[in-house]
């Protein structure tokens, strides 16, 4: 069976929105191997969902930049629930566009969480042993169940309090990312 590479928000969002190169290239390496069989790429519907709510995050705070807002406007007018649905529905077809090329015309794997009771277990354990927020706590017990091989992420915190549960990768840090370049995709 092929390993199964499992990607967090952070990179979807690197890739998504061309903010990181060396992270972009990574995955551009990955959709490759992807595409040939060599790995399987996952995901978690839980991320799908925060990288749709990232996205409109995104396209809003552009908006305020383009208004010439501060920062600090541009975080109060996101508390106007009507003000950020009209720029958000702008953006929708847009947002919509690109997680669905993604994920969908990637054949990206997204796992949810089997409806086992031992997955509660999991989830009291991640929450409470690793310090997890619940929507971190979700993303990795979703990993584990579907016996992700490797952990891609940006979250330094969330790589670092799993590192006994998952191989993670922050590849936001130079000698993360360097490492997964020669440990995993040298070896795949």
């Amino acid at each position: 069976m092929a390993q199964i590479v499992f990607i967090d928000t952070g990179v979807i969002l690197d890739y998504l929105e061309n903010r990181n190169a060396a992270v972009k290239s990574i995955l551009e390496q990955l959709l490759y191997l992807h595409k040939n069989g060599r790995v399987v790429l996952a995901t978690s519907v839980f991320n799908i969902a925060e990288t749709i709510d990232k996205e409109f995050d995104i396209h809003f705070g552009g908006w305020g930049l383009t208004q010439k807002m501060s920062f600090d406007e541009i975080s109060r007018m996101r508390r106007d629930r009507r003000l950020f649905a009209e720029v958000s529905g702008r953006n929708k077809s847009r947002v919509q566009k690109n997680v669905d090329r993604f994920a969908s015309q990637n054949e990206i794997t997204v796992f949810s969480l089997p409806p086992e009771a031992q997955q509660y277990e999991q989830l009291y354990n991640l929450i409470y042993r690793y310090q997890l927020q619940s929507q971190d706590a979700l993303i990795v017990a979703a990993a584990l169940a579907n016996k992700a091989t490797y952990f891609l992420s940006n979250d330094l915190e969330l790589v670092r309090k799993t590192r006994d549960v998952l191989d993670g990768y922050n590849l936001r840090d130079e000698g993360s990312l360097d490492a997964f370049r020669r440990t995993v995709l040298q070896a795949i």
